[in-house]
């Protein structure tokens, strides 16, 4: 039996295909008291580099969902969430994505992995910049409308 590893943990089988491996990844929509979101242009990642994004990332073996995304916002953003809302689940052609929300944290925001990360800001979330990674514009929307569950495939 195949062991789970730290990028792709878990795993899914199909029919007459044997197994195939996906990952769970976490985002997490961070506001500060003027509503603005955090979001960090990524760099060097080898996916959407030099669009913006929320701080996230995937599961690591052994660590719950919500955990990891507490450990992304620290990790990337260095902040620290106290309570964290689920709002989107989104299952994509290779993974799934869940998406959380924070109101209240504690620290500063800055950059935590510079190699991954080229800038990190505060932005109005009623107007999001035209170069976020698109998912991030979806979830707003879905966020809007109450939906909690999207097959993302825009």
């Amino acid at each position: 039996m195949q062991r789970p590893n730290k990028i792709y943990p878990f795993r899914a089988i199909i029919p007459n295909m044997g197994r195939e491996t996906f990952p769970l990844v976490v985002h997490t929509l961070i506001f500060d008291k003027s509503d603005r979101l955090l979001l960090l242009r990524r760099k060097d990642t080898g996916f959407m580099d030099g669009y913006l994004a929320l701080p996230g990332g995937h599961v690591q073996a052994g660590e719950t969902i919500s955990k990891a995304a507490r450990r992304e916002c620290k990790e990337e953003a260095c902040i620290e969430t106290k309570e964290l809302q689920p709002l989107v689940v989104m299952p994509f052609l290779n993974g799934v994505d869940f998406i959380f929300e924070a109101r209240e944290w504690n620290g500063v925001a800055e950059i935590g992995e510079p190699a991954k990360c080229s800038e990190i800001g505060w932005f109005p979330a009623e107007k999001l910049p035209e170069d976020v990674v698109p998912f991030v514009t979806k979830a707003f929307e879905l966020r809007k409308r109450q939906v909690w569950y999207h097959e993302y495939s825009d």
